[in-house]
């Protein structure tokens, strides 16, 4: 799983000078504000809490006091209390964004992407730091693209700033599959952070703990020979027998709803852009367009400042909607609008036009997929399964197959819903479940993920990566007790390769630091 800047992003200990005020004390031997940041930069983190609640009762509107108890309730563990005390901060200073900042990065600990967000659009200048947050806020939200987008403009701003290199570095790997850039990214950053412990890993070992691809060892469902898949992206189902698809269910699966952030500002009377943005989403993986063109509506005129908004609502035209003119109007008013955004030179690819499906067209089509995806035409493969779905919409293996052209090209959310069409056309569909379960994973909607890996051993116990993928999500959820019973399991059932060794090398460090 990605989780975008998994390390500290800021490193926070603020003098009284920097953005100190509020309420001045009688000149005593002992100040608790001094002594709890001292306290603090010695690492004695408790007594610096208490110092610092003393503090506060002192210097009752001084940001730097709140802000920097806000810094060690977080490292204590006790988000609630810092969420508390860094709100209070916030308001008692404008002039300086890393309260903001560090607010918004304990929010995005707690899993409130909106309330995270809605506090960094706050901020007039963003930094390299604010953007990569900002990153964190939209892949939390599902939106890789957006994410990638942040990262970017992060870099332009600092091209040597190292969360922003660490975690493009983990988007290319782990979402977009672009090892070559991910490698560039991941050398950038070691120079420039060689004492990070991130940066212990050599290259080759950062490439190698990426996610091997999902299905290259599997069988691909042949009764005839078929074309052999390329090796670097899953298999596609050929174009032989499959079972006879079930009833379709109608609901789908959507992501649990995150807490309201906790931050009093002006703007809380309206949605903000990621909660827009965030029940579009769901919006299209319900099928469901014309919800969200209504909501990307509301958030351009709501939020005519956003580019963001006015891009998602490009998107929508251009890859559901298919038009053309729109794509073309509002491109051109997103260039004039937000001419130094990375988006603005991207011209979005018209929907190929193909004559209306008949029923007997969905075979050629089908065929004319595996074909595309054979050459890494995603794009192509995409229109094809779609036209084949369209011709058979009762077609499970179309929906899984174009789950996999999007997985490819990099869309999760999109592949997401194709697979749990799949799903729904055949229930217990074991590939599709686990490629549900990949995709979620790697949008950060680990109970999702959970819920299909854990559906997927109930259909087929032994299915080895799907151990493997539930031991990482434990791992990473902080249930390493899970993870020991998974990965062993894992290693029982595919005992070589990348995954075994990843997955032994942390049972052993699991196991040394037990004994330690």
């Amino acid at each position: 799983m990605i989780t975008i800047t998994q390390y500290s992003l800021i490193v926070l200990a603020l003098s009284a000078t920097l953005i100190g005020g509020g309420c001045k004390a009688k000149p005593t031997v002992y100040n608790p504000l001094s002594a709890g940041l001292a306290l603090l930069e010695a690492g004695k983190h408790e007594e610096a809490r208490d110092a610092l609640i003393e503090a506060t009762a002192i210097y009752t509107n001084s940001a730097t006091a709140h802000c920097n108890l806000g810094l060690v309730y977080w490292k204590l563990g006790d988000n609630a209390a810092a969420i508390a005390a860094l709100t209070k901060a916030v308001d008692f200073t404008e002039e300086d964004p890393r309260p903001r900042e560090l607010l918004a990065h304990v929010l995005l600990d707690t899993g409130n992407a909106n309330g995270a967000y809605q506090l960094l659009t706050a901020i007039d200048t963003p930094s390299a730091t604010t953007l990569t947050l900002m990153a964190r806020a939209a892949y939390k939200a599902g939106s890789s693209d957006l994410s990638r987008s942040y990262l970017g403009r992060a870099l332009e701003l600092d091209s040597d700033y190292p969360p922003a290199l660490y975690n493009l570095a983990l988007l290319c790997r782990d979402v977009y599959s672009q090892s070559r850039e991910a490698l560039a990214h991941y050398k950038h950053f070691r120079a420039v952070a060689p004492s990070d412990h991130h940066a212990a890993e050599t290259p080759q070992a950062f490439i190698n703990m990426a996610e091997p691809p999902p299905d290259n060892t599997e069988e691909p469902l042949l009764t005839s020979p078929a074309p052999e898949p390329p090796t670097q992206h899953p298999a596609p189902i050929t174009v032989s027998s499959v079972p006879a698809p079930s009833t379709p269910n109608t609901q789908l699966p959507t992501p649990e709803p995150t807490a309201p952030a906790p931050v009093s500002t002006a703007r809380n009377s309206e949605p903000s852009i990621i909660e827009l943005l965030t029940k579009s989403e769901t919006a299209l993986k319900q099928n469901n367009t014309d919800i969200a063109l209504f909501t990307l509506k509301e958030a351009v005129n709501k939020h005519p400042e956003s580019a963001d908004a006015l891009w998602a609502l490009i998107q929508l035209y251009d890859k559901h909607l298919g038009n053309t003119v729109q794509v073309e109007t509002l491109g051109k008013r997103f260039s004039k609008s937000f001419p130094n955004d990375p988006r603005a030179a991207v011209k979005a690819p018209a929907q190929p036009r193909t004559r209306p499906p008949q029923a007997t067209q969905g075979e050629d089509h089908f065929r004319a997929g595996l074909a595309y995806y054979a050459n890494q035409d995603w794009d192509a493969a995409i229109a094809a399964y779609q036209n084949a779905l369209k011709a058979e919409p009762t077609s499970s293996r179309s929906a899984y197959n174009l789950g996999l052209a999007l997985k490819a090209k990099g869309d999760l959310n999109r592949a997401s819903k194709a697979f749990t069409m799949a799903l729904q056309l055949e229930n217990d569909m074991p590939k599709a479940l686990y490629m549900l379960g990949l995709t979620e994973m790697q949008q950060d909607h680990n109970p999702i993920a959970l819920g299909q890996l854990n559906r997927l051993l109930r259909v087929e116990p032994d299915f080895a990566k799907a151990h493997y993928l539930l031991g990482r999500i434990y791992r990473d959820e902080g249930r390493p007790d899970m993870s020991v019973i998974h990965f062993q399991r894992f290693l029982h059932l595919a005992p070589t390769g990348a995954s075994a060794d990843n997955a032994r090398r942390w049972l052993e460090q699991y196991q040394s630091n037990r004994s330690e």
